[in-house]
Order: structure tokens, then C-alpha cells, then sequence
């Protein structure tokens, strides 16, 4: 029951621990770490704006393993760069609006864990792991100053999504996810109220200079 108690501790009290070695997850674990999921993104949903895209159970499974295998890659030192080819796997499914969901429920704590990672060995192949995870998932990594290429419309279409990815933005002032589609839905979302929500912001300048 690696990854399942893995997910209590951390969507109870956000203090984990992984095994020291690395083991398949078995059926039952992962079919116990399935419903701990859904029962976190039920309770999500309570605190989230309405209309959130359904939940991709395996997306969301797929995340949670990927955030297990790469805390124990950033403790278990001798682990090499193969090992992390075969158990960080990426992720191979449509990146759609409903799969951006399920993932930022475990990724949202990539932030952390790749500002760790970066502190011990900024040129750990681990590390460019995790900036090109968080840059294939645009809704969890804003702030992380990581630029992305991905499409970021099926965010944006979503109205609930488009919600929480703006006020990240907003919040953590995130100059370099403004692209056009952004600048256009921040600039309808502020109105006349932007220098409350974002003070010192020049939406003109920005367009201008892009």
C-alpha cells in the first residue's frame, strides 16, 4: 500500500513518505489509491468554481505516480538517469481539459518539489525531468517561471479552469504566461478594475513588445 497511504498523508496533512526502493505498485494499492483520488477530487470541487471538467481517473493516477517516483528520485541519490527513462514515465493520453484537471490535483506540488530538487543539483537530469512535466502542464506550474509550448486552449475554454489558471496567474505575477489568447481573457476578466487585481500591469505595453 505504497501509493495509496502515500496520498492519504498527503491530501491530509502534505507530509509524505516513499519507499527506499523501487517496487511496482500492486492492484490493490493502486485500486485503493483510485478512490482516494476521486474522494479528494470530490472535496476539491466544494472549494473550486463550478463547472470543473470530470475527473480522468487515469490521468490523475498516472500523476500520482509520477510525483512518487520523483521524491524518491530526489532522495534516493543512487538511482541513475535509466532508472528515471523507465519509472518517470510521461504521459501518453489527450491532454484535455478534463485530464488538466485530474493532473493539477497532484502537480500543483510539483513547485515544491522541483524548487527542492534544483537546490541540491540544479543540472540533475531529474531536474529537467520536472521543468518538462511542468511545462507540458501550463494550470500547475504558473509561477514556476517556465515557459510552455503546449496548447493552452482547452484551459481557457473551460470557464471553470479558465478561472483558477488566471487568478494563479494573477497571483503569482506570472508575466511569461501571457501570450495573446491570456492577454485577452485577463484583459476582459480585469476591466476597469486591473490596477486592483494587478497593479503596475501595462496590458498595452505587454501586447505591444510580444
Amino acid at each position: 500500500m505504497q501509493l495509496s497511504k502515500f496520498l492519504n498523508n498527503l491530501f491530509s496533512d502534505g507530509k509524505v513518505r516513499v519507499s527506499r526502493t523501487i517496487c511496482d505498485f500492486d492492484a490493490s494499492d493502486l485500486e485503493v489509491s483510485t478512490q482516494l483520488l476521486a474522494e479528494f477530487d470530490r472535496s476539491e470541487r466544494l472549494e473550486m468554481p463550478a463547472g470543473l471538467p470530470d475527473l480522468n481517473e487515469e490521468t490523475a493516477l498516472w500523476a500520482a505516480q509520477y510525483l512518487y517516483r520523483s521524491i524518491q528520485f530526489v532522495l534516493l541519490r543512487e538511482l541513475d538517469a535509466n532508472s528515471m527513462d523507465t519509472n518517470l514515465r510521461r504521459y501518453t493520453g489527450v491532454a484535455d481539459a478534463s485530464a488538466i484537471w485530474s493532473a493539477d490535483l497532484l502537480f500543483r506540488h510539483l513547485g515544491p518539489l522541483l524548487k527542492f530538487s534544483s537546490r541540491i543539483s540544479p543540472d540533475d537530469p531529474l531536474v529537467h525531468n520536472l521543468k518538462e512535466t511542468a511545462a507540458a502542464w501550463p494550470l500547475s506550474s504558473v509561477g514556476l517561471n517556465i515557459r510552455t509550448n503546449v496548447d493552452t486552449r482547452p484551459i481557457l475554454n473551460s470557464p471553470a479552469l479558465k478561472t483558477i489558471y488566471l487568478d494563479r496567474i494573477i497571483a503569482h505575477r506570472d508575466l511569461i504566461r501571457l501570450g495573446d489568447a491570456e492577454l485577452t481573457v485577463l484583459r476582459e476578466t480585469m476591466g476597469l478594475y486591473q490596477e486592483q487585481f494587478w497593479p503596475g500591469l501595462e496590458l498595452n505595453e505587454l501586447t505591444k513588445h510580444d
